[in-house]
């Protein structure tokens, strides 16, 4: 590509970097409690007492950030990651558009724009955050780019590459698997001729259910005679699936004109014979997947993959769309400008094109990025810890290891990734809830020392002072103490 073209993509890369760093400015730490939890996993991975059953589905994932914590402090580092890891899959969504669209720069370069505009929130999780589901997301295109490439050049090495890409991601997120089954049968269906033709050489294909049924054996030690209808209950995904199900609306997903520019996309593909089979897969991908949501919204009951999930998938397949849609408009205009009768002394048709193309790109910008940072309260962001948590949690680290700490649900999600200490319970994950919280809510001495007893306590971490005539070790914006 010419300079000037690199310095448009390294130009976007940096906005990215920025924009997805933005819940990070005034704040160091992880900003949700799935990041916390996958800190925490991956560095039981080494030290004992990892999880296994539905946790170990990303133990790839978690494998990953075990390296990391080898190299790096990874509670520190990990405010960079998400905005990093956005922009890798940021170009690799921009190789992928330019390669699938016949190498239009500007089409990949808007498509590389309106992902960057997916908003996020703690419910559907998204770019702010690094989990399981954002560090899939660029193997998603790639494997529906090698696979859509190996059909329509009847190319078995692109068909095997996409293949192996989806094998990986079972150990890492087998949920971004299995979403895309529905849209890809269909378009299995419209390569049937040859699908019938390579029969043998697709019948590779089940080894994607086998490595799957094999792996969901291994971690969650069910019998061989039930685990066929194990597979079947687990990859329905009921009400009550997820912490946090509200029925968001698609605009706290995308934007109004990134949506219209999606269903101009999708009108161009269905009329247009010539594009059709290069992009049916990318237009069937955000109607199979909106048919699932609304499944869900009528029944309570997502399949395959759960409806918060769905909703990033969604989003995810939009960003094409909307390129190929404003591509289209920006084409119309040129047309249209070039029709006007100019005076002779006006006929600058070329600075006349550059004028108003430039001027809706920017007014359509504006407009995708317009409401990105609202977020409704119910879904705004986590601080599991303030700095000066962090330091009391450091302090501990310092403390004989693995000894067991009362600390409140919300501070003990980050006790262990931080210090390296049992906490007695955290909000969703580890643990007796109950009994943390009647800890700090009660003032009788007498019950917080049978808690005590009961989980064998040796350090207390408390935002307030508490006078049961415990050892007072630490007194720096919180307190803890040493119980004998």
């Amino acid at each position: 590509m010419k300079k000037s073209r690199v310095f448009l993509v390294a130009l976007v890369s940096i906005a990215t970097f920025l924009l997805v760093y933005t819940p990070h400015y005034n704040y160091p730490f992880p900003r949700h409690v799935d990041e916390w939890h996958h800190i925490t996993e991956a560095i039981r991975l080494q030290s004992g007492g990892y999880a296994g059953g539905v946790t170990g589905y990303r133990i790839g994932f978690q494998l990953l950030l075990l390296l990391l914590s080898k190299v790096t402090n990874l509670v520190l580092i990990y405010q960079y990651l998400p905005a990093i890891w956005a922009v890798f899959s940021a170009l690799i969504l921009f190789y992928v558009v330019y390669k699938k669209t016949g190498n239009q720069f500007y089409t990949a370069l808007f498509a590389m724009i309106f992902f960057a505009s997916i908003k996020s929130n703690v419910n559907i999780t998204g770019l702010w955050f690094f989990t399981p589901l954002t560090f899939s997301v660029p193997f998603i295109y790639l494997y529906v780019y090698f696979l859509t490439e190996g059909f329509e050049k009847e190319n078995k090495k692109l068909i095997l590459l996409s293949l192996g890409i989806m094998v990986m991601l079972l150990f890492v997120h087998s949920i971004s698997v299995l979403f895309a089954i529905p849209f890809l049968a269909i378009y299995f269906l419209f390569n049937f001729g040859f699908i019938k033709k390579e029969r043998q050489f697709f019948s590779i294909f089940f080894t994607i259910p086998i490595v799957g049924a094999l792996f969901y054996k291994f971690m969650t030690k069910g019998l061989w005679k039930s685990l066929i209808n194990d597979l079947i209950q687990a990859l329905q995904f009921k009400r009550g699936w997820g912490v946090l199900e509200l029925e968001n609306s698609f605009f706290e997903l995308y934007s109004l004109i990134g949506y219209i520019l999606v269903f101009i996309g999708l009108i161009l593909v269905f009329t247009n014979k010539k594009i059709l089979k290069k992009y049916l897969a990318y237009a069937l991908w955000p109607i199979a997947v909106i048919i699932s949501i609304i499944i869900y919204r009528r029944t309570g009951v997502s399949y395959l993959s759960p409806y918060q999930r769905n909703l990033y998938y969604f989003a995810m397949s939009l960003p094409l769309l909307s390129a190929l849609g404003l591509e289209y408009l920006i084409k119309l205009t040129n047309e249209a400008i070039s029709k006007i009768e100019l005076p002779k002394r006006k006929r600058e048709p070329l600075k006349i094109k550059g004028i108003v193309v430039s001027t809706f790109i920017i007014a359509t910008i504006f407009f995708t990025f317009k409401s990105y940072w609202y977020i409704p309260k119910q879904i705004d962001l986590y601080e599991v810890i303030n700095q000066n948590e962090y330091q009391a949690i450091s302090f501990l680290s310092t403390l004989p290891k693995k000894s067991v700490v009362m600390a409140s649900p919300r501070i003990s999600e980050a006790l262990y990734p931080i210090s390296g200490h049992k906490p007695v319970a955290t909000y969703f994950f580890y643990g007796n809830r109950r009994d943390s919280e009647l800890f700090f809510m009660t003032n009788d001495c007498a019950v917080k020392e049978g808690l005590l007893k009961k989980y064998n306590i040796k350090y207390v971490l408390s935002e307030f002072p508490i006078n049961c005539g415990w050892k007072l070790i630490y007194e720096i914006g919180n307190y803890i103490y040493e119980i004998d």
